[in-house]
């Protein structure tokens, strides 16, 4: 599958870096696909696998640092995901909402991951969220890296602002 996002992402990370600029573009949850050269780094945080552990299987919320890096290798995340059929919405929106609960959801120790490679190794002077679903990522990457953080809308806000985007919100979190 090719992402209308990724590929957004990575033709404006392609003309940034064409004008100058350093960029790193993060893949999350899977490698990124685009019908172009792609720019991303090769390290994916949230990985598809180890996120869904994580959420479902809380044992894996403790798993050894070894466990996690095999799990967020792009080669395996593009292997499985080679086999992936449709996502079922009960547990997409269960996981959005935990990425979106931040430093205070299930999801804390990816969360925290970023954080510590933003401010150890990339050392960003501002941090673009590409999907307004990460904004549970930005109050703890300005807290730590002490730089602007913004978040771009790609669509997802027309979810977001329906009656029917909000009673499944509403619903998910019953």
């Amino acid at each position: 599958m090719y992402c209308g996002s990724c590929m957004h992402n990575n033709t404006m990370a392609r003309a940034l870096i064409r004008q100058g600029h350093e960029v790193a573009l993060v893949p999350t949850y899977t490698p990124i696909r685009t019908d172009e050269d792609s720019v991303a780094i090769d390290r994916v945080f949230f990985g598809a696998v180890n996120v869904y552990l994580k959420q479902y299987v809380g044992i894996f919320r403790h798993a050894p640092r070894l466990v996690e890096w095999l799990l967020d290798r792009p080669r395996l995340l593009n292997w499985i995901s080679r086999f992936a059929g449709s996502t079922d919405a009960k547990i997409l929106g269960e996981m959005t909402l935990a990425v979106l609960e931040g430093e205070h959801g299930p999801q804390k120790q990816e969360l925290e991951k970023l954080v510590v490679w933003l401010r150890d190794e990339m050392r960003p002077d501002v941090v673009h969220l590409s999907l307004s679903l990460f904004l549970g990522f930005a109050r703890r990457i300005k807290d730590e890296l002490g730089v602007p953080v913004v978040c771009e809308l790609q669509g997802e806000d027309i979810f977001f602002g329906s009656p029917i985007g909000y009673r499944r919100v509403k619903e998910i979190r019953s």
